[in-house]
């Protein structure tokens, strides 16, 4: 499996949408588990104590995997700010992500059609300007082979992003490797019925 992932290297993004003088500071950090999007969370709050209210989506693994998708309307009219939140980030293609929006209020009310508009667009807002990488699911494995045979194991581990994590000398050679794991059939097929390039689970190793 593979789907991206905010590339921010350790930073947040963070962008503001004022609306009829009220501020939405959304906030969006790479997060891997609901667990960081609780410190992600804590963090906002004592950067902005004094907003009115600290509302927030996660989509804390996979964009599918909506066992770790969250919210919350902090205050704000029951579905006017998390629920649309979410449903802006869930439908984003991006995976382990969180937003924060931390709100001002500016003196006028929004009604709640107009909190639902400013939440999804204060989330798109930042979104819209998250660089992405892609993240692979990548699987350990060993590859035992004869010795005369590793010059042609190896070629074909380069040509199918495999690393060799360690080599193991024995009677045969036993290359530790870490590949993505949808590289494994594609591997499996160029080695063929080389005699003993066997693939086994890394355990053990």
């Amino acid at each position: 499996m593979s789907y991206q992932i905010p590339q921010l290297h350790g930073k947040d993004l963070e962008l503001t949408l004022v609306i009829k003088n009220s501020h939405f500071i959304a906030n969006l950090r790479h997060t891997v588990g609901r667990g960081e999007c609780d410190i992600h969370l804590n963090e906002m709050r004592k950067k902005y104590p004094d907003a009115s209210h600290h509302c927030w989506a996660v989509v804390a693994a996979s964009p599918e995997n909506s066992t770790f998708w969250g919210l919350s309307d902090a205050g704000e009219p029951s579905g006017t700010a998390g629920k649309p939140m979410l449903q802006v980030l869930s439908h984003c293609g991006i995976g382990e992500v969180s937003v924060v929006v931390c709100r001002y209020f500016g003196g006028t009310k929004l009604g709640t059609g107009g909190l639902v508009k400013a939440y999804s667009d204060a989330v798109k807002l930042v979104v819209g300007a998250c660089p992405r990488e892609v993240k692979r699911e990548l699987s350990h494995i060993k590859l035992i082979c004869p010795y005369d045979l590793s010059g042609r194991i190896e070629h074909l581990c380069h040509k199918h992003e495999a690393l060799i994590d360690e080599r193991i000398y024995a009677n045969e050679l036993t290359l530790a490797l870490v590949i993505p794991t949808g590289n494994i059939p594609a591997l499996q097929t160029d080695l063929g019925p080389m005699p003993l390039a066997n693939i086994l689970p890394a355990q053990g190793i």
